[in-house]
Formats: C-alpha cells, sequence, structure tokens
C-alpha cells in the first residue's frame, strides 16, 4: 500500500524524485506573494499536521478517485479538450462541486475540477479550483502546469510564468509545459527565454 501510495503522489508530484519536487524557498516566496497561504515557514521548521484522519474521509477519496480514474481527463488529455466529451466533463463537474462544497480542503478534488473546468475552456474558474489546490500541496507539477497553461489563456502571462517555471523544473521531460512557458516569456517580452524553452522542448 505505501509503493502505491508513494507512485501516486509521484504522478501528481513530478517524477523527478521527493528532493527535487520540493520547491525552492524562492518558489514558496513567489506563490506567497501571488496570494497562496501558509506558505512562508522558518528554516528547519516542521509543518504541523493538519486536516482531517484519512480514514474519516474514505468514502470521499474513493469517489473522487472514481472520477479520476473513470471519466476525468488526464493533464495531457486536457491540453486536446476536442477529443473529451465534454458530456463527460460536465458528469465530472457536477459530481464534484457538492464534494467539494461540503470538503474544500481536498487537493484531488480541487485539482480534478481545475481540469474538468479547462477542459470545458472555463478558464477563469479552473483558476480558482487549481490555486486552492497548490495550496493544499504547492509542490503538484501538474497543478502548477494546468493553471500556468489556463492562465494563458486568461491573459495573465506574469502569474503563468511563476507556475510554468515551477512545472518545468519539476517535470523537465514533459514538452508542453516547456512550450507554454515559452509563450508565457514570449508574451512578457523574455525572447531569448522563450527561444531557450521552446528548443528544451523539442530536445524532448
Amino acid at each position: 500500500m505505501a509503493a502505491q501510495l508513494e507512485s501516486f503522489d509521484r504522478h501528481f508530484s513530478g517524477e523527478a524524485g521527493k528532493s527535487s519536487a520540493e520547491l525552492s524557498s524562492s518558489e514558496m516566496q513567489k506563490l506567497a506573494s501571488l496570494g497562496y497561504v501558509g506558505l512562508q515557514k522558518s528554516p528547519g521548521s516542521a509543518a504541523a499536521v493538519v486536516g482531517t484522519d484519512p480514514k474519516d474521509k474514505i468514502a470521499t477519496a474513493n469517489k473522487v478517485l472514481g472520477l479520476v480514474w473513470g471519466r476525468a481527463p488526464s493533464p495531457v488529455q486536457a491540453e486536446h479538450s476536442s477529443a473529451v466529451s465534454q458530456q463527460r466533463l460536465a458528469l465530472v463537474i457536477a459530481a464534484l462541486e457538492p464534494i467539494i462544497s461540503a470538503d474544500p480542503n481536498l487537493y484531488l478534488a480541487q485539482y480534478t475540477l481545475g481540469v474538468a473546468l479547462a477542459g470545458k475552456a472555463e478558464y477563469a474558474e479552473a483558476v480558482k479550483h487549481l490555486h486552492k489546490a497548490i495550496e493544499l500541496q504547492p509542490d503538484s507539477a501538474w497543478a502548477h502546469y494546468e493553471i500556468g497553461a489556463c492562465l494563458l489563456q486568461t491573459g495573465d502571462f506574469k502569474t503563468a510564468v511563476v507556475h510554468l517555471e515551477i512545472a518545468t523544473r519539476l517535470l523537465p521531460e514533459f514538452s508542453p509545459a516547456h512550450a507554454a512557458l515559452a509563450e508565457a516569456y514570449e508574451h512578457t517580452g523574455r525572447t531569448e527565454d522563450a527561444r531557450r524553452e521552446r528548443n528544451k522542448g523539442t530536445q524532448k
């Protein structure tokens, strides 16, 4: 069970291993400046264990996982939303909204709802849920990628850069993240950085 949980965590936090998946103090400060709460910790301080006991939420967790593996699009599929049934996305959204209303501190539910909304091109609403997902799990590489891609669509290019820089560091082999970061750099006048990211993307 521990091995399965570790594999599941790596899937949503990047494949680079624990040390490289942790955010740097600089990255944490950038996120805090964007309005993410509870991310600034003093050096060496241990984070308090908070939240609900997992066994108290097992029924909810099983319901969310059923949506994730059964109907929700993956991060890669969300890039090609035309291939994803809009009806399926609507079902996922309808199922997740009451779950999140009852308990907004479920990372996977917030993340999956954000991805589903992005698949329906509801980018501003998707950003709200992905923002919450990152507050709950700051080192989630996929959440950083997804919110960065959504922010490109809403025109918030500077904020997109912050998230996509984190995503490309945690997912160095994921070409779409480099392409998205290149686009964000281009919009912010960082032409040379954009060229570098495009080259990285084509090498993957």
